[in-house]
């Protein structure tokens, strides 16, 4: 009985953890995207339209989804090739499958994702908007 309870206890905390942790990731993101939308907004009151507040320029070339496809895919070629010379292969095909196919998804998301960019260039400033002006001159919504 004290085994399996202590057992039991250890999952139930680990469970517990894991549902924490990434619940504070979540929430990170959420407080990050929040900060952005509201620094937006703060600037198109004062008239300056930069749309890097919400999308910051990325540092990386877009390739993560290359990479890790590309390391997944040789992690289950060599499972495979690995399983099979064991002589297990009937029984361990998921655990090699898995990652394979994987990988094999992620490359072709990365060259679906190039395929279809559609590239935009900015000049990195942000575009001032000036307040827009009737027939008379006057700026509008002033009295």
């Amino acid at each position: 009985m004290g085994t399996f309870f202590f057992a039991f206890m250890t999952s139930l905390v680990s469970i517990g953890a894991g549902v924490f942790i990434i619940m504070l990731i979540v929430r990170g993101f959420m407080s990050r995207d929040q900060t952005r939308k509201e620094s937006f907004e703060l600037a198109l009151q004062k008239g300056i339209y930069d749309p890097t507040l919400i999308h910051p320029r990325r540092r990386r070339g877009g390739n993560a989804a290359l990479g890790w496809g590309i390391a997944l895919l040789g992690i289950g070629i060599a499972q495979v090739i690995g399983f099979i010379t064991l002589g297990i292969w009937n029984d361990a095909a998921i655990g090699a499958l898995v990652p394979l196919f994987v990988g094999i998804g992620l490359i072709i998301f990365h060259v679906i994702v190039k395929r279809n960019a559609v590239n935009i260039e900015e000049n990195g400033k942000p575009v001032q908007l000036a307040p827009s002006t009737d027939q008379t001159g006057s700026v509008a919504g002033q009295d």
